[in-house]
Formats: C-alpha cells, structure tokens, sequence
C-alpha cells in the first residue's frame, strides 16, 4: 500500500514539475526523474529533490546518472590514427589466448 502511495505521488509530481538537478534516473517502465542527488540503500533507492524525497525498490531503477554542463568537444584523433595498430594488437590477443590454452 504504502508503495502505490508512493507511486502515485511521483506520478503527481513528474506531471506537474520540470526539476532541474545534479543527476537524472532512469526507471525501468521508461520514466525519468531528476534529483539533487540519489542514495542506494540497501535494495531501497532514495531520491532527494529540492521539495521531497522518494524512496523506490532498486530494482524499479534502471539506470542513475550525473548531470554534467556541457564542455567543449575534446581532441579527437582521426579513425587512422585510432585503428592503426588494430590487426597487430589482435594478433597478441589471439596468440596469448592460445599459450594460455596450452
């Protein structure tokens, strides 16, 4: 019981409010919430916002992520340069699995 109340309430509160915060959780149906900041405790998940705090069953979260301002792209070296070495250091891997299957 105590759960669908808490359900309910997010579900109120999501339709209503456009919160900005430090991180952004994913939900497993698909819904997002965004909060100052989250805690896991135990299998329980505690969501603090700047009005409220809900707690849900970690496994209701799919994902929890920090919210960052974007920064400037960094240097990113061409495909060449990034593959270049790519069929020799294959070639180690599959030689070192083989002595070690050995």
């Amino acid at each position: 019981m105590w759960l669908i109340c808490v359900f309910l309430a997010m579900v109120v509160w999501l339709s209503a409010t456009e919160a900005r915060g430090d991180e952004i959780i994913f939900l497993q149906d698909g819904r997002t919430i965004r909060a100052e900041r989250t805690e896991i405790i135990g299998d329980r998940v505690r969501i603090e916002k700047p009005s409220e705090t809900i707690e849900l069953p970690r496994g209701s979260v799919l994902s929890i992520h920090r919210l960052s301002p974007p920064t400037a792209l960094p240097a990113v070296p061409p495909p060449a340069e990034v593959y270049r070495d790519l069929s020799q250091q294959m070639t180690d891997k599959v030689r070192r699995e083989i002595q070690e299957r050995r």
